[in-house]
């Protein structure tokens, strides 16, 4: 069910936003759901969501103190760039990021990518022992309440270390949130 990893310290996260806002709706999204784990006591790293067009453009900010990245790009989609999509964030993370054990949530809202979400999900050789991501497109709506469930349970549980016993606790929680509500969106978890 979960593995003995714990990453150590309680969450801190590292907000992402590498969509680029190429359909317009994204940073809006991003800063709403920023705002919202900001309200619910959550440890954010940085005011404001990182924007970032390159992978490579987190390296000034790998060095700050965190043990959780919040990362939303695209999945598929015909006029994404190749580096504006997941697959290649999470390629540049794996090769060139140097990160410490840390907990990776993949968020592609609408341009699901099963490819690159089985990746993060079923990885042994990562950056990231823990990980969450998309098993099947979801809306904006569904992610937002998803991922600040999500964050809250793991918040609320892990005051130590976050550990894969508290990541599949948290993503059952919130998995059960999307249910109750009727929601079709699925997420999986590697804990």
């Amino acid at each position: 069910m979960w593995s003995s990893t714990e990453i150590p310290g309680k969450p801190s996260i590292l907000a992402v936003d590498a969509s680029r806002g190429l359909e317009g709706w994204e940073h809006e999204f991003m800063d709403r759901l920023f705002n919202s784990l900001k309200r619910s006591g959550l440890l954010l790293v940085t005011d404001t969501p990182l924007r970032i067009e390159q992978t490579h453009e987190l390296e000034p900010h790998l060095s700050e103190s965190f043990n959780c990245l919040l990362f939303f790009s695209h999945g598929e989609g015909e006029r994404v760039p190749a580096a504006a999509k997941m697959q290649s964030h999470w390629d540049w993370l794996n090769i060139h990021g140097q990160l410490p054990p840390t907990f990776f949530a993949g968020l592609t809202c609408g341009s699901y990518d099963p490819t690159v979400s089985s990746q993060i999900l079923q990885s042994r050789q990562t950056f990231a022992p823990l990980a969450l991501a998309p098993q099947s497109p979801v809306t904006p709506r569904e992610a937002g309440l998803f991922l600040l469930k999500f964050f809250t349970e793991l918040h609320l549980h892990s005051a130590e270390a976050v550990s894969g016993k508290m990541v599949w606790f948290s993503y059952s929680k919130a998995k059960e949130l999307l249910r109750r509500r009727r929601y079709t969106g699925k997420f999986g978890a590697r804990c």
